[in-house]
């Protein structure tokens, strides 16, 4: 791994444990085993660090989101095939879903985290509009983010994680579980 790739992985880790704003550069560098300038070097700034570190991440949403209204999210087949995706994604990309759902107060300073916040919304507006009972959209929303919830932050909980390579089946066993269940509305 290069000393950028060992950056931008230290970058992730810091900003997930310990919140942006509480991260500096010279801790960035210390868990990287570099120097701040160094890490100045290849990023120039804090915010140009954070935009790198989470432009994977960015990339992969905005796939899945265009993916996602290209073939729509109605029906269970549809359904079924976007929560394959996304819990590839959530899984390829906790550490900085973590650092995007936890920082929603930076959006306005943080152009990166205004992007994710975009794209979240291009989400939202999706299931909105590919979903005509609101029972299922509540349902396809809380699923969705409570996932997400559940998956960034078992660590920072004391939850033990469960084991790698059973964790997508079974996160998509309980998503496709939540969505498809035959449930009577409490008036």
């Amino acid at each position: 791994m290069s000393h950028r790739d060992e950056i931008l992985s230290a970058a992730l880790e810091r900003f997930a444990l310990q919140g942006i704003a509480a991260t500096s550069l010279q801790d960035i560098a210390a868990h990287s085993d570099t120097s701040k300038a160094n890490v100045l070097y290849h990023f120039g700034s804090k915010e140009n660090l954070i935009s790198e570190a989470l432009a994977p991440t960015l990339s992969a949403l905005e796939h899945i989101v265009e993916a996602a209204e290209t073939a729509g999210i109605s029906g269970a087949a549809a359904q079924a095939a976007f929560i394959e995706t996304f819990v590839e994604f959530l899984i390829g990309h906790r550490l900085a879903i973590h650092t995007v759902v936890t920082h929603p107060y930076l959006v306005a300073s943080v152009p990166s985290l205004h992007t994710a916040q975009h794209w979240m919304g291009k989400m939202a507006q999706l299931v909105t509009s590919h979903m005509d009972d609101e029972h299922e959209r509540l349902r396809f929303g809380v699923a969705i983010s409570g996932a997400t919830y559940a998956l960034v932050s078992a660590g920072m909980l004391g939850v033990a994680p469960l084991a790698e390579d059973a964790l997508p089946g079974l996160l998509r066993q309980v998503l496709i579980g939540m969505l498809h269940q035959n449930t009577e509305r409490v008036p």
